[in-house]
């Protein structure tokens, strides 16, 4: 039996990789703003800390196995037309990094401890990003590995006769800097580059975090709640719509509370950044760079095929979440050295990891939706103050996406989580929120923001 590249990669990478701080810098980071406090202000709730290992690590992503020299030159070429401050990627990177969640609050000074805990954290990620900046100011264009290991976790689950049979094998990926979209897929002559936005995962886990804050929270509202939510999520909404910077995106806080929630955290992102790269992978089997040169060839419009494409890649990805349940699910009922209770637990395990995935991507789309919703309701109220895109991508609407999603899943229960069921609806009270805004009141949030 062959040994599945994909694996022996993930095992190989870290040789490769270079850590972005030491662990003497980490270890003040970790535990330097809680001792500060209790210095200054006294006691307080203790914070649990989680990391994703994958940020503290950073690569050339032309030096990976398997990227071709053609591949190789064209991520550099990438890397020349749209360079980003080496400040700006090891800010996002710090803050994702870091997931950080409190126990239930006892009272305000708890709320408070918390709320000044995060301050000081900001202040130090972004002072250790400024001291750090000159090291990564190189062409090499070293970048976190997140966008590698995505890659890889959702290649090493694929059977090797269908990634050759769809020429999957000539793929490779990239983080690119370009802030404006989640991902791409270049079509070059030496097989397929899937670049992805550098800041997508950071923006998804801040996405992730907002939400959970508020969700997590729901018993401790008050007056302000709506209008906290909307000034926290403005600057995704003109990071997309406008050209504010990607640090801005994370710089305010949230706080999470509850056991097991940086957990969460890192699960709907994960799932997320790998639907997205499952995406990217269908548009690629599916020819659909080629047969989209094809059609403007042959003169015709292309924005009702360039939908359905997006449509079907959607499908693609769903596709393969089915394909992995359903090989996991034969590998754990065809086990035999594993008893009736096991079998049965790994398989009742296996439909919950599909069922979490779809929920994350769900919520991807729910994310969009509202982003493409807030977006247009600016450019109508302030669209001759504020300079804003015309439309925020030439994609369909995320609602329509999400809508084709859930009827693709028609012979199946729809899923639904009490997590997905608040988004619609809190989603839908921030923007009512902002709606009942008169233009003065609006353009002042706004301006706050692009300040």
């Amino acid at each position: 039996m062959t040994q599945n590249n994909y694996a022996r990669w993930i095992g190989e990478d870290n040789d490769r990789c270079l850590p972005v701080i030491d662990t003497k810098k980490l270890d003040v980071l970790m535990y330097g703003p809680y001792a500060h406090l209790m210095g200054t202000i006294g006691q307080g709730p203790k914070p649990a800390i989680a990391f994703d290992m994958e940020h503290l690590q950073v690569a050339d992503y032309g030096t990976f196995e398997g990227v071709s020299e053609v591949q190789r030159q064209y991520i550099e070429k990438l890397h020349a037309a749209e360079p980003i401050r080496p400040e700006e990627m090891l800010f996002l990177g710090l803050q994702s990094l870091f997931i950080v969640s409190w126990p239930e609050p006892k009272s305000a000074a708890d709320l408070e401890f918390a709320a000044a805990y995060h301050l000081i954290l900001n202040k130090w990620l972004l002072e250790t990003s400024l001291d750090l900046a000159e090291k990564f100011r190189a062409p090499a264009a070293l970048l976190p590995y997140w966008g590698r290991l995505s890659f890889l976790r959702v290649m090493v689950e694929l059977p090797e006769e269908h990634v050759l049979r769809y020429g999957l094998h000539k793929v490779a990926c990239a983080l690119v800097k370009r802030a404006k979209f989640n991902a791409t897929t270049f079509a070059l002559d030496d097989g397929p580059l899937i670049g992805a936005n550098y800041a997508l995962e950071p923006i998804l886990k801040h996405l992730n975090k907002y939400l959970l804050h508020y969700f997590s929270s729901r018993e401790m509202a008050g007056p302000k709640r709506l209008s906290r939510a909307w000034e926290g999520i403005l600057p995704i909404v003109l990071h997309f719509w406008s050209d504010v910077s990607a640090t801005k995106i994370t710089r305010s806080t949230v706080t999470l509370y509850g056991e097991n929630i940086g957990t969460t955290v890192h699960r709907l992102t994960a799932d997320q950044v790998d639907f997205i790269m499952m995406h990217e992978l269908g548009h690629v089997a599916l020819d659909h760079p080629k047969r989209l040169r094809a059609e403007k060839a042959a003169g015709r419009g292309i924005s009702t095929v360039r939908h359905e494409f997006e449509f079907a890649a959607d499908a693609f990805a769903l596709g393969l979440m089915r394909s992995k349940l359903v090989a996991n699910t034969r590998i754990a009922t065809e086990a035999p050295d594993r008893s009736s209770e096991e079998r049965v637990t790994r398989v009742t395990d296996g439909l919950h990891d599909y069922q979490s995935a779809l929920g994350a991507a769900y919520l991807l789309f729910v994310y969009m939706d509202f982003i493409q919703r807030a977006g247009e309701l600016l450019q109508a109220k302030l669209g001759e103050q504020v300079r804003l895109r015309e439309q925020m991508d030439t994609h369909p609407r995320a609602s329509l996406r999400l809508d084709r999603l859930e009827l693709t899943n028609l012979g199946e229960y729809l899923y639904t989580s009490p997590l997905e069921r608040y988004s619609r609806q809190f989603f839908n009270s921030v923007l009512d929120y902002a709606s009942s805004l008169d233009d003065e009141e609006l353009l002042q949030s706004v301006s706050g923001t692009l300040s």
